[in-house]
């Protein structure tokens, strides 16, 4: 999470703003950080307005990721994934005065939540005012890519038959694929897909990625 940062506020240390670089993703009290609905461990960010938006904490791997809560898609939720190592989320559970009890609640990403994320990514990149669109959907959208076209669709139609998990662009050598996708006779150019060591990936925030 190294570009996202938080400071705790408040006489009693019960206020905490938490921003991606300058944009701020929750100021409000710490307890609404992290709980426990309908025993799902959740994430209730209000990215500055006076309205909570959640998303469960999941694990893939050795990372915790936030991923949408299908039940509360709308045109006008919002959302950010957060990607933490165990020591970050440790911290955010430590500021939230979590009962630790409740950490069992965690569980595994699913190839469906991944998905989601990426919708969420595509809809929020382009703050496209449309009906929640599946990932599906958005696939079908597609009309070309700037490199690899017929590789990548090949990728595309196999997805999903291999372990999930999430690595992290460092010193590697890879190439940023553009993705045009055609809604409602606009067309979107998505910088989403990475293609490094013969391998295509999605983004899922800053240099975080997954394989396709």
């Amino acid at each position: 999470m190294s570009k996202f940062t938080y400071e705790v506020k408040g006489e009693y240390n019960d206020w905490v703003e938490l921003k991606k670089e300058n944009v701020i993703l929750h100021y409000g009290s710490v307890f609404s950080l992290i709980t426990c609905i309908n025993s799902k461990l959740v994430s209730r960010l209000n990215y500055g307005t006076d309205k909570y938006y959640t998303s469960e904490f999941k694990k893939i791997g050795d990372l915790i990721i936030t991923v949408p809560v299908e039940e509360d898609f709308s045109e006008k939720s919002m959302y950010t994934p957060l990607v933490l190592t165990i020591e970050e989320f440790e911290t955010l559970v430590e500021v939230s005065f979590l009962d630790r009890e409740l950490l069992k609640n965690i569980k595994e990403a699913t190839a469906d939540d991944i998905e989601n994320v990426i919708m969420y990514n595509f809809k929020n990149e382009f703050n496209v005012g449309m009906k929640i669109m599946s990932f599906d959907e958005i696939l079908e959208n597609i009309i070309a890519f700037s490199n690899y076209d017929e590789e990548i669709k090949n990728s595309l139609e196999k997805r999903n038959g291999h372990e999930i998990l999430i690595s992290k662009l460092q010193n590697d050598t890879w190439i940023d694929i553009t993705v045009y996708i055609d809604i409602e006779n606009s067309v979107y150019e998505w910088e989403s897909i990475v293609f490094k060591e013969d391998e295509f990936y999605f983004r899922i925030i800053d240099d975080y990625i997954i394989k396709i």
